[in-house]
């Protein structure tokens, strides 16, 4: 597979700081491609998968998703729009 170069923003702040707020501001200007780890997880939790009810359980009880879930959840996701990517170039 040819190596892909493209730029990475991470925008990082709490709750209700703007985050996506700013993230749509830079989709429309740059056109860029927004992920979110939040509507990553909850798409997760919503496709009923076995990792999805494991989420669930952790977040019924107010705890923190682990960063190796999350960045797990991420990365296969990278890896599939890696993916099309390269299959359109």
């Amino acid at each position: 597979m040819a190596e892909i170069k493209v730029p990475v923003i991470f925008v990082i702040g709490g709750p209700g700081s703007g985050k996506g707020t700013q993230c749509e501001r830079i989709v429309q200007k740059y056109g860029f491609t927004h992920l979110s780890t939040g509507d990553l997880l909850r798409d997760e939790v919503n496709s009923g998968s076995l990792r999805g009810e494991r989420l669930t359980d952790i977040m019924k009880k107010g705890q923190l998703v682990p960063n190796v879930s999350t960045l797990g959840i991420l990365s296969i996701f990278i890896k599939g729009f890696a993916t099309v990517i390269s299959a359109l170039c």
